[in-house]
């Protein structure tokens, strides 16, 4: 893939990557969606940014959701971990798993939290990919 090609597919996925974190922040605040709901929509602005952040650095990755996977691509590929790296694999569950599989031991999402997250992983992201 062109370094060009490149640039224009983070700018796509971190295009993508904001229609979740808006759909997360509005479905956040309303205490009838469930946290299956919002979990889902902030891990999905947090896998494209971070394949993003990946494409922009000439990294490749499979077409995959598991969050951990991607950070370990990053780290492979010398670019520093986003903020929450250590938290960030616990969102991997409400990409599938939460969506197709009755899990009764997850605890409550920490809405307040994910939000933040979801901000600051944003924030990290554009640092590596400029908006056109």
């Amino acid at each position: 893939m062109s370094r060009r090609d490149s640039r224009d597919l983070a700018r796509v996925l971190a295009r993508k990557a904001e229609g979740d974190a808006k759909a997360t922040r509005r479905l956040a605040s309303d205490p009838e969606i469930d946290d299956a709901a919002v979990g889902f929509h902030a891990q999905q602005a947090i896998e494209k940014w971070m394949k993003a952040v990946i494409v922009v650095n000439g990294l490749r990755f499979e077409k995959d959701h598991d969050l951990g996977l991607l950070l370990e691509i990053l780290s492979g590929g010398g670019v520093d971990a986003p903020p929450g790296a250590d938290w960030l694999d616990e969102l991997t569950i409400y990409a599938v798993p939460m969506r197709y599989e009755d899990l009764l031991d997850v605890e409550p999402l920490d809405r307040d939290a994910v939000l933040r997250l979801v901000a600051e992983v944003g924030d990290w992201a554009t640092g590596f990919v400029r908006p056109e």
